[in-house]
């Protein structure tokens, strides 16, 4: 499969109620749009909106900049920017050697000239955005095949995105689907190609308790980072060169070194990744009882078998190490949303409120004319899928697991497109076009593959899909033990099949895709043989996976449609990649009977945690500790040093290194987490459990000046007190 179902899903419309004039009791991830429906100053905002966001001129917003799949934010007018330490993790891993281990010591740059490249890393900032509604749409009016209206859909989309982006050197231009079928907006980004690494803490304080503490509360971590963007001498974006200059940002954030207290109001400027909290019950029925189980056990066996392997291999450690953060952090995160459905019942109150819908539009004619087989048939469709889950899971993941392998089955792919050209202008255009592609692929492919842990890997799908019934069949696995009477022959031909295969030999595949590709598709590798017999099968249920997108797609405009009218209200759509406004207060909660915390952690926890294994803690700091050389950052009603906060703020996947401010717009606190309870945030928020973690800035400055000894970091920073 190609996700489809997941894919699909996230992004269907979901819908949250605009309209709030004081502190809000839902949920609220807005929209730069959305922002004059809040009375932001009557929540307690103490700067004006238009300094938050302004049109025409220069604003918070401005500082605001995407850093990969996370954000962050400017602090100096040198590009210096602040993000989490997990963000710049995996750049940091690319670096380390056994030699200079700075996953392990940390990373600094003593100045600018000491700041090393994070490859690969690309930064965003929204320059501007507009409503493309009417062009997306236009022609849709005039076929009734959902399948068809998404092809022009997608073919509109290309065209005006390609149009824009060939009309505004320099920036990236991309459409967001805002609502299902019916609502476009094309967001316009500056590109910061060039981004190094100015400071990232050692493991034990950017990750301290490891997996432990990931998604727990209370929490001492000092997950932050500092990064810095470059540019050409003009000011244009440029990829890496030493004769790059600091990019000067329209705006940085003051920084506020006295922090915050408790029930102060704060917010959060971020580009959150996905939420979906009002889609169909049958939805969270599949995500509930199949998807999130499947993929959490899947991940927590990839971390066990890493963990394994690398035990006494400081080489396989610092090779896993990434990857295994992954993956822990997607399946606890996981295993928390499951606690969350069964806690709040929310399979059962999406079915529920369904049926007051259902209700609702059958006692009105009209309505039911127009909106009575929606449901019905959303469910109809959904009973496919979840019948299906196993199978469609196991595909989703096979070249997942298994980079090697995913290599020959995209050497397939574009082998099969190939071949079906018809004449040497079109395959010319094919290799000019594609080749950069498939080489790229191949070498990010083959960067993450280990040969012993993939044949491992690659077993244990075998025999999973042996287990499913016959409905979910994968006859790619039936053909392949054909002849293979136990596990031990399973083995012996795995062996054989990587042993016989090129695919993993660089040198030789590499010059192949540098070359002529005539001689890439002529290759009789036994894993690009095996692959496609696997995409043969494949592309079947991809086809019948397009067919029910498209119906699913028509069917929830819909939906949407028909839950407007019941609730009479404004919706603003789900989070999908783009900046969102949210806000609240410093907030302790009770996530369990009896069980109360509170809204800060501090230095004295931290200690308490050290045990020299999973809570390693640097000396320095228990000296500084011991000491009480807490400098200017004591909070006085705690009497210590502030590591954490907590928040009821409304944030997910993708607000990690979101900058959390003051009523006055100056940074307080690195977002980098939520509570376990909170981790169903993608499903539903609520204001008793929904809690967000951040840094406290004073924790991060602390850290900088006295534990890395980073003064001229803290200098380049604008620092106000109130």
């Amino acid at each position: 499969m190609k996700k489809y179902i997941l894919a699909c899903c996230l992004s269907l419309v979901a819908i949250i109620l605009t309209s709030h004039t004081n502190r809000k009791n839902d949920e609220g991830m807005f929209p730069l749009s959305e922002l004059k429906n809040i009375d932001l100053q009557k929540a307690g905002l103490k700067i004006s909106p238009e300094e938050l966001y302004n049109t025409n001129g220069t604003s918070l917003i401005d500082a605001i900049v995407r850093v990969g799949g996370c954000t962050g934010s400017f602090l100096s007018n040198e590009g210096l920017i602040v993000t989490n330490h997990h963000c710049a993790f995996g750049f940091v891993q690319a670096i380390s050697t056994t030699k200079n281990n700075y996953i392990k010591e940390g990373f600094l740059a003593k100045n600018k000239s000491e700041e090393l490249q994070a490859k690969g890393l690309v930064c965003k900032i929204t320059a501007s955005y507009a409503d493309v509604s009417e062009k997306v749409l236009k022609g849709t009016q005039n076929t009734t095949d959902p399948i068809e209206r998404l092809k022009i859909i997608a073919d509109n989309v290309k065209s005006i995105t390609n149009e824009e982006n060939k009309n505004n050197a320099g920036l990236q231009c991309e459409i967001s689907e805002m609502f299902t079928g019916r609502t476009y907006v094309l967001f316009r980004y500056k590109l910061l190609k060039d981004v190094r690494l100015v400071y990232v803490p050692a493991r034990s304080i950017g990750e301290y308790g490891g997996e432990l503490d990931n998604w727990v509360w209370p929490r001492h971590s000092g997950d932050f980072s500092f990064l810095r963007a470059y540019v050409a001498p003009d000011g244009s974006a440029a990829d890496y060169s030493p004769n790059n200059i600091p990019y000067k940002p329209a705006k940085f954030l003051k920084v506020n070194p006295k922090g915050v207290n408790e029930n102060d109001f704060v917010f959060i400027l971020g580009y959150p990744g996905r939420t979906f909290r009002h889609q169909p019950a049958a939805f969270y029925k599949y995500h509930e009882q199949y998807m999130l189980k499947y993929i959490s056990n899947i991940y927590d066996w990839q971390i066990e078998k890493m963990e394994e392997m690398g035990k006494g291999n400081d080489s396989l450690q610092i090779k896993y190490s990434a990857k295994i953060k992954s993956l822990a952090n997607v399946t606890k995160n996981y295993k928390g949303k499951l606690q969350g459905f069964r806690r709040a019942g929310l399979t059962q109150q999406k079915y529920s409120d369904e049926k007051m819908l259902s209700d609702f539009i059958n006692a009105d004619v009209k309505l039911k004319e127009q909106y009575g087989n929606v449901i019905p048939r959303i469910n109809f469709l959904y009973d496919d899928i979840i019948k299906f889950a196993p199978r469609n899971l196991w595909m989703d993941q096979i070249y997942a697991i298994a980079p090697i392998f995913q290599t020959a089955g995209m050497i397939d792919n574009y082998k099969n497109s190939y071949n079906q050209l018809k004449t040497d202008v079109e395959k010319k255009a094919f290799k000019e076009k594609q080749q950069p592609r498939i080489k790229n692929s191949f070498y990010a492919l083959i960067a993450k593959y280990d040969l012993t842990f993939e044949k491992a890997a690659f077993k244990k799908m075998i025999l999973d899909a042996q287990q499913f019934s016959k409905d979910n069949e994968v006859k790619f696995v039936t053909a392949f033990m054909k002849g293979v009477k136990d596990e031990n022959a399973l083995t012996k031909k795995i062996d054989d099949l990587y042993k016989k295969s090129t695919i993993k030999n660089i040198s030789e595949i590499g010059k192949l895709m540098e070359g002529d590709l005539d001689k890439l598709f002529k290759l009789k590798d036994p894993l690009i043989i095996a692959s496609n017999e696997l995409n043969t099968e494949l592309n079947y249920f991809d086809e019948e996976d397009r067919k029910r997108e498209g119906e699913l797609s028509s069917l929830m405009s819909k939906y949407v449609d028909a839950k407007s009218v019941w609730k009479s209200r404004q919706f603003v759509p789900d989070a999908n990649g783009t900046l969102r406004f949210t806000y609240g207060s410093v907030k302790g909660y009770s996530p369990n009977d009896g069980d109360y915390n509170k809204p800060f952690t501090t230095l004295k926890g931290v200690l308490e945690k050290e045990d020299g294994k999973d809570y390693e803690l640097l000396e320095v700091i228990k000296e500084l500790y011991a000491a009480r050389d807490f400098g200017d950052y004591m909070h006085p009603s705690l009497n210590d040093l502030p590591v954490n906060i907590l928040y009821d703020l409304d944030t997910t996947g993708g607000n990690s290194g979101s900058p959390v401010m003051n009523a006055y717009g100056e940074l307080i606190g690195v977002n980098f987490d939520r509570a376990f309870t909170a981790t169903i945030n993608d499903y539903a928020w609520n204001e008793s459990y929904s809690r967000s973690v951040a840094v406290d800035i004073r924790y991060v400055l602390w850290v900088t000046q006295k534990v890395a000894k980073a003064q001229y970091i803290v200098d380049e920073m604008t620092m106000v007190r109130r």
